[in-house]
């Protein structure tokens, strides 16, 4: 279930949002989907990721499940002509159990392509084994993508375990909502720092509701190009999104000789590069 073409090139690309009606914590009826699906077209988001909490103790969306929740919204959307193309995907608890959900293909990747699967932490600590199941992950050729790291506590107090994820191919997703100060400022100010170091390379909502954690990325967008340039929002919100649901490789090193262009230390840039082995010039 791949989107046209020509739904992936404009437009910012969500990854990561609650829109599935009735199946999580997040839309609880059709009618508020709906209107959630209308928000995030006003906001500039052509496409998005339906991503169904999955493994985290209360909710358990299997692959097949998400494939028929998203084949009845997608004909939804088309009847109430909300110009919103959706792909299925999930956000799935970094649990022991994950990998080999993975394997057997009841657990969903992104956009259902084998390629890429968001993982979430715990909201407070950083499960033991957390790196050995996502060196798991890897060996199966996949990518995992560490969905909103600047919400978790220890990752905000080390977030050199995150740049240890990404040097051994994981991938970062910011939450929109993080970067204007919806979760608070240790979070907004986690957020700009994992930004500004290179270690973010995704945007997206997060959403839940159709108020409040509402499906809109530019006023995160806004705040990436504040702190960095319109060319890393850009990036983040529409680039590396758009390459991640097609399968493509994320233009990682574009995305840091745009952060090099306007790095605050050039110290700082280097431990960070130093920690995820880049190379200098």
């Amino acid at each position: 279930m791949n989107a046209p073409p020509s739904q992936l090139f404009s437009g910012m690309i969500d990854l990561h949002c609650h829109l599935l009606p009735g199946i999580d914590d997040g839309a609880r009826t059709m009618k508020q989907a709906l209107a959630m699906a209308e928000i995030a077209v006003q906001d500039g988001i052509t496409l998005a990721v339906m991503t169904p909490h999955h493994l985290n103790g209360v909710y358990d969306n299997p692959a097949d499940d998400i494939r028929q929740q998203v084949r009845d919204f997608s004909e939804a959307l088309v009847a109430r002509d909300i110009s919103l193309e959706i792909l299925p995907g999930a956000e799935c608890h970094l649990v022991p159990e994950l990998p080999a959900a993975l394997a057997d293909k009841t657990a969903m990747t992104v956009a259902d392509r084998g390629d890429a699967v968001l993982v979430e932490l715990p909201v407070h600590t950083i499960p033991m084994g957390a790196t050995t199941i996502l060196e798991e992950i890897r060996t199966l050729g996949m990518t995992p993508v560490i969905v909103h790291p600047e919400r978790n506590s220890q990752l905000r107090k080390q977030p050199e375990r995150l740049a240890d994820w990404v040097a051994m191919g994981c991938l970062a997703q910011a939450t929109a909502q993080a970067c204007t100060g919806r979760f608070g400022e240790p979070v907004r100010q986690a957020a700009r720092h994992m930004v500004t170091s290179g270690l973010i390379h995704f945007v997206a909502s997060d959403a839940h509701r159709d108020r409040r954690r509402v499906p809109q990325m530019s006023p995160g967008r806004q705040a990436i190009a504040d702190w960095t340039s319109d060319e890393v929002a850009h990036l983040l919100s529409e680039v590396n999104p758009r390459a991640l649901v097609a399968g493509r490789p994320i233009e990682t090193q574009r995305l840091h000789d745009a952060i090099d262009c306007v790095r605050p230390s050039a110290s700082l840039w280097q431990r960070v590069r130093n920690v995820i082995g880049l190379e200098t010039t």
